[in-house]
């Protein structure tokens, strides 16, 4: 479903979006609360506001910022710019930031 903004898309099962412009919500029960440009692409993936965000992993959730990626199951990203989150991994704010936890 989608609630208000400009040129949203929830096209996922379950999925919505909130507000904002130009976000998507592809994937299974995921949800974009407003912003600019988010994607939440992978199943129960979440993005809070900000511009460009990609959520990608399962489980995956972005706290607002801009341009993060979290791109592993259940990877957090908090704010701040250009971030990445790869594997169970967590980020909170600062900029250009990597975070990567493989698999055992």
């Amino acid at each position: 479903s989608v609630s208000g903004g400009y040129v949203n898309e929830a096209s996922g099962e379950d999925s919505s979006v909130s507000g904002g412009w130009s976000n998507l919500a592809s994937g299974y029960g995921s949800s974009v609360s407003g912003g600019y440009g988010n994607k939440a692409t992978a199943k129960k993936a979440s993005v809070s506001g900000g511009s460009e965000n990609t959520a990608l992993g399962e489980g995956s959730i972005i706290l607002g910022g801009f341009n993060n990626t979290a791109d592993g199951m259940n990877s957090v990203i908090t704010g701040a710019t250009s971030n990445t989150a790869i594997g169970l991994s967590s980020i909170s704010g600062g900029n250009n930031k990597k975070a990567v936890v493989e698999a055992e």
